[in-house]
This record gives structure tokens, sequence and C-alpha cells, in this order.
């Protein structure tokens, strides 16, 4: 599962990832977040060079409660970190009650970056 970096910047990724492969990626070494994953499947083409990257997946988004039973809607960047990703997680009506304030508050968004270094989702790409 683990695969020796790839040296030089300028490998593609048909050269180095195919089908049913699973691997790691880390980004952001300040504060990393490591990601599992694995190839499911290959696209044959050729990008027209104009042409913006275009995402051809995502993952689905999470389901996340507040501990109300509510859908949650906003993760406390504090919580999320001192108690490992558990009692972290608000409705609307229990984001404002929490402790350590509203400028601890991230939305719920569909990224493995969610709570993370105030991380806010994307304006250009949908959740």
């Amino acid at each position: 599962l683990y695969l020796e970096p790839v040296k030089g910047m300028d490998s593609t990724l048909k050269d180095v990832l195919s089908p049913s492969m699973e691997f790691y990626h880390r980004y952001d070494f300040g504060t990393t977040t490591e990601l599992r994953l694995k190839v499911i499947s290959e696209r044959k083409g050729k990008a027209r060079r104009k042409e913006r990257v275009r995402i051809l997946a995502r993952n689905n988004p999470p389901e996340i409660t507040c501990e109300c039973g509510k859908d949650a809607e906003w993760v406390c960047a504090i919580c999320v970190e001192e108690n490992m990703g558990e009692d972290c997680y608000f409705c609307n009506e229990c984001a404002e009650e929490h402790e350590c304030g509203e400028e601890m508050l991230l939305p719920v968004v569909n990224s493995p970056r969610m709570g993370v270094c105030g991380y806010e989702g994307s304006d250009k790409y949908e959740d």
C-alpha cells in the first residue's frame, strides 16, 4: 500500500497508478491530511490544451449528525483536533450554544480538509 516517491515532478499519473491500486496521498505538511485512495478505473483520452481541469468523480458527501440528531452544519476546529473527531459537529441551534465560540466554527463540507486550517470548502466546485 506504500509507494516509493516518484523521482521528479514530471511524472504523469498513468506512469505510477493503475486500476485497483490503493495508495496514500499526504498534503499540506504543516497540518497534514492523509488520504487513502483507490484507483477505480481509468479514462483514455487527450485533453485539449485550452480545456480546464474537469472533475470526473467525487467522493460521496459525509452524513454527519449533531448530538441532538439533526444534520450537522458546523464543525469546531478546536474540538475536531482535541477530541479526535468526536463531539465536534453541530446543527445551527447547538452551534449557538457551543463553548468554543462562533469564530471556531467551520462549515461541514465534502472534503477531507473539513475542520482543518480554516478550510471552508470551494466556491469553484459544489459539494
